[in-house]
């Protein structure tokens, strides 16, 4: 035993003494002496194999040139203000309406087009960049690599000192759990680096707090809209605390602020003018109380109560109380009946009740209800020439069911296909730059009119334009959704 401890022993002894003699550099972004086990070249090659990856799962590039070439050109330019001046970054706009922003070692940066229409100017856009590019200047992908291989040759050493099951298990666990993302510190250092290059490039610094700010804001709408005291945005999960840490930064930064920093309001809109908002044609996307999916052709309305999410599996439909709406699809050649009903949710068909059966619109309808656990579940079927099976659920209770199965029935007699002469015509809603005017009800009007979900707009509307309060300044211009 004793042999076998002085082995490890000598091994993490060597494993040390080789970092420091091996890996140790200065990194000119942050000053520091460090040593990592992965080289500037390795990262390259990590970056461009998981580029590919990345784009499958978040959608594709989007594909404007106009919005494209714009954030290249700001995006390499804040990289003249690093330390990297010369290496090859590549910036990316992913198609999804996801709110996020993330890096890949070797200078792949990532931008989601939700979160450019969420930006509000030029700047708060820039030190988005120029905190992903903090990252990669910081080489935190290599320090978290160097901590991952030193902290797994720390576990053995460990798991020989210890017996014990549960200590080991929670060594683990710890290690883990610590390594999942950027740590606190990394964040913070990216967040100076961030300013540092904000600042060289002109732009106000105190804009990144500003936006980050709004991402805090628009989390609370999130949580309301889905009903979860506990969901976050996604770019909340990785950069947390982030606008408090951001308004410390910029207060500690000891370099030269400009005096009259670059905000760029009037340029960003400009770039983003016509943008696609929410999801991409083959998502399926909402037009107003209506869901339309191009690559199936089916379209149908629904009620101003509900307001639905467009999941990779299924749209879920919410309204201020407990009834829902679900609507899926099954590839399936069976019968559209009671029995595939009963098989699908596995349910006996001696529990279902009130049966109807008709045609609507070309489609086939089954409609049945069934009681459980003292849920009433209202189930439509609808099938029409092809083998597809378009499901819905409507989960209520005996005090709401009057008032919105009613409202459900609306909603399948709307169901139908998309047909040719309009097909072209149905396009995702876009972002459409307009001047606010002195006419009376001019924000209430603006509102009533936006290409989005009735429920919830006018937040949205606040939210995307920051505005605080119900007043809004002549002469202002705003995103609307069209």
């Amino acid at each position: 035993m004793k042999n076998k401890i002085n082995y490890y022993f000598l091994v993490v002894c060597f494993f040390v003494c080789y970092c420091l003699i091996s890996g140790c550099q200065n990194n000119p972004a942050t000053g520091k002496n460090e040593f990592n086990l992965m080289s500037t070249d390795e990262e390259d090659k990590i970056g461009k194999k998981e580029h590919k990856k990345v784009l499958e799962q978040f959608g594709g590039e989007y594909n404007n040139v106009k919005l494209n070439n714009y954030i290249n050109s700001l995006g390499k330019f804040l990289v003249s203000t690093s330390e990297l001046p010369e290496k090859e970054f590549k910036f990316t706009v992913l198609n999804t309406p996801i709110i996020n922003a993330f890096a890949l070692p070797g200078g792949y940066i990532y931008l989601t087009r939700g979160l450019i229409y969420l930006c509000q100017n030029e700047a708060q856009l820039a030190g988005v960049i120029a905190h992903e590019i903090g990252h990669i200047t910081a080489r935190h992908t290599a320090k978290r690599y160097t901590k991952t291989v030193g902290t797994n040759v720390l576990l053995q050493v460990l798991n020989v000192f210890s017996k014990n099951n549960y200590v080991n298990n929670l060594l683990g666990q710890s290690a883990q759990l610590y390594l999942l993302s950027y740590s606190r510190s990394q964040e913070y250092e990216a967040d100076k680096l961030a300013v540092r290059y904000m600042s060289r490039a002109g732009f106000d610094p105190n804009e990144m707090a500003r936006f980050l700010s709004l991402m805090e804001r628009y989390s609370i709408l999130q949580r309301k809209i889905l009903r979860m005291d506990k969901n976050v945005s996604e770019l909340l999960k990785t950069h947390p605390n982030s606008s408090k840490r951001v308004n410390e930064v910029v207060s500690g930064y000891k370099g030269r602020i400009p005096l009259n920093p670059i905000v760029g309001k009037d340029i960003f809109l400009k770039k983003i003018d016509g943008i696609t908002y929410g999801h991409k044609a083959d998502e399926g996307f909402f037009i107003k109380n209506s869901f339309v999916h191009k690559p199936l052709r089916i379209k149908f309305d629904f009620d101003k109560e509900f307001y639905f999410l467009n999941k990779p599996n299924a749209l879920i439909g919410s309204t201020n109380k407990k009834t829902k709406i679900i609507f899926d699809l099954d590839d399936s050649d069976k019968i559209n009946d009671l029995k595939y009903i009963a098989k699908w949710l596995n349910i006996s068909q001696k529990k279902f009740t009130d049966f109807e059966s008709f045609t609507s619109n070309g489609f086939n309808v089954f409609k049945t209800k069934v009681k459980k656990n003292k849920q009433l579940f209202v189930i439509a079927t609808l099938k029409g020439s092809k083998n597809l099976i378009y499901r819905f659920i409507l989960l209520t209770d005996d005090q709401e069911l009057k008032n919105y199965e009613s409202k459900f029935n609306n909603l399948l007699n709307t169901f139908s296909n998309i047909q040719d002469d309009e097909l072209n015509k149905l396009q995702p809603p876009i972002i459409k730059i307009v001047t606010s005017s002195s006419q009376k009800n001019f924000k209430e009007r603006l509102i009533n009119n936006l290409n989005i979900q009735s429920k919830h707009s006018e937040q949205l509307f606040n939210t995307i334009n920051d505005i605080q309060n119900d007043e809004i300044d002549t002469e202002r211009k705003f995103k609307i959704i069209y």
